[in-house]
């Protein structure tokens, strides 16, 4: 009985036989291991983590918005995780193992590459402090019926938001004569073209919110005073705040 002759390897198949993959698969855990040595043991792998840290921390500074501190409360979380992490790693010369190493390495990136988006989230939609851009901040000696228009410009587009928020004091302008301030109020109407709002009533130390449709360089506000007949009072800006909705 004749043995039977084995099949000849097909020519156009040869590259799915697992020596043509041995190659690659060799030069990539000889890259990887080459990274490795590298994390581990030479000296700027260890400060680069703090590095990083160290640029997203000079990077906020020099772009801070300003606004309330509480929207800062995600990214100064991250920010203190990072450096944490990342001066343990730099500290840690020779550790008793290699995951100790990489784990501090990769929460210190991660928290930087975190942070830093945190806080360019504030700085597109945070709420921004423009109470002292509000003209005029003080309007004296107003009778009842009389109308005032406050006005904010927007110096740049990264300050533009959709809504402000506006809180008036009015108080008497002659602290001497009997007080009108509790039966005294303001209507606030925001100004602009096609604008249909309907005003919106505060008292002394009230706060009004307006949308704002957009992004919009100018706004302007009228505020007509609601108040007894021979009463004179001042209408002072006490906060405004530019924020997202």
């Amino acid at each position: 009985m004749t043995p039977r002759t084995p099949p000849r390897p097909d020519p156009e198949h040869i590259h799915n036989d697992a020596t043509a993959t041995g190659d690659h698969s060799i030069a990539a855990g000889n890259i990887r291991n080459v990274f490795i040595r590298w994390a581990l043991q030479h000296p700027s792998a260890r400060w680069l983590p703090l590095l990083l840290a160290c640029a997203a921390l000079i990077i906020a500074g020099t772009t801070w918005p300003d606004g309330p501190a509480s929207q800062y409360a995600l990214w100064g979380a991250l920010a203190a995780v990072s450096l944490g992490t990342a001066t343990g790693r730099v500290l840690i010369q020779r550790p008793a193992s290699a995951r100790i190493v990489a784990t501090l390495s990769l929460v210190s990136v991660l928290a930087t590459v975190g942070g830093h988006l945190a806080f360019r989230n504030v700085v597109t939609h945070g709420e921004i402090d423009v109470t002292g851009k509000i003209n005029p901040p003080v309007k004296r000696a107003l009778s009842n019926g009389t109308h005032i228009t406050l006005s904010l410009d927007i110096a740049t587009p990264e300050e533009s938001r959709n809504a402000l928020r506006l809180t008036l004091a009015i108080n008497d302008h002659d602290t001497a004569d009997p007080t009108c301030r509790p039966d005294s109020s303001a209507d606030l109407t925001l100004l602009g073209p096609g604008s249909t709002a309907q005003p919106t009533t505060v008292r002394h130390g009230g706060t009004a919110d307006f949308l704002l449709g957009g992004q919009v360089r100018t706004v302007r506000i009228d505020v007509e005073l609601r108040t007894a007949q021979g009463c004179l009072l001042d209408i002072r800006t006490t906060q405004a705040t530019l924020y997202d909705t």
